[in-house]
């Protein structure tokens, strides 16, 4: 279920009680999408560095003046490089999948998402061609092993107990039979 203005006024709400959800909501996702944009620009400076120092290193290499003995470090270097290279992009791309997968739990009625993280195995969850987490299977399977981890879905209507509004006033003409009793004694 999306997260819209339709999707809410389904469930009951007044516009008031939508805006009011959505400032909540806001509240919760604006320091996530700070830290987000905070990320990317922490990345995307990492990726420039990373291009600037293979570009040095590909002109030293290429470098005439350059002795056998700096070419060999040169490429000593070039290796510890692409190594660090090919791990800083499997790193990056096991923390997209760690971001999806706990976004995606949010949306589930879990109690506590983020402590239902722990029960997931990451290497296991494979992305879409949109990144989103296949965990359909695993959350299926969670609610039936750990109930307890979920919010129940109770379609039981709740009892009303007193009658909703305030009572009608003047008088004694009310459908109350406890009045009608009362009024008997007096006469």
């Amino acid at each position: 279920m999306a997260f819209t203005t339709e999707a809410l006024q389904e469930l009951g709400l007044t516009q008031e009680q939508i805006k009011e959800v959505f400032a909540l909501h806001g509240k919760v996702i604006n320091p996530l999408k700070a830290e987000l944009e905070e990320s990317k620009g922490a990345l995307e400076s990492l990726n420039n560095q990373l291009t600037a120092t293979g570009q040095q290193l590909e002109a030293l290499k290429e470098d005439a003046s350059t002795s056998e003995e700096t070419k060999k470090a040169l490429e000593s270097l070039q290796s510890d490089y692409d190594n660090y290279k090919a791990k800083a992009e499997a790193e990056l791309a096991q923390t997209k999948k760690v971001s999806a997968i706990t976004l995606a739990l949010k949306d589930t009625n879990a109690y506590n998402p983020d402590k239902l993280m722990k029960f997931i195995d990451v290497d296991a969850i494979e992305l879409d061609k949109d990144g989103k987490p296949q965990l359909t299977e695993i959350i299926d399977g969670l609610k039936e092993s750990d109930p307890y981890l979920f919010k129940q879905e109770d379609d039981t209507p709740s009892p009303t107990i007193l009658p909703p509004g305030n009572p009608q006033a003047g008088g004694s003409e009310s459908n109350d039979p406890f009045q009608a009793i009362i009024d008997g004694y007096g006469k």
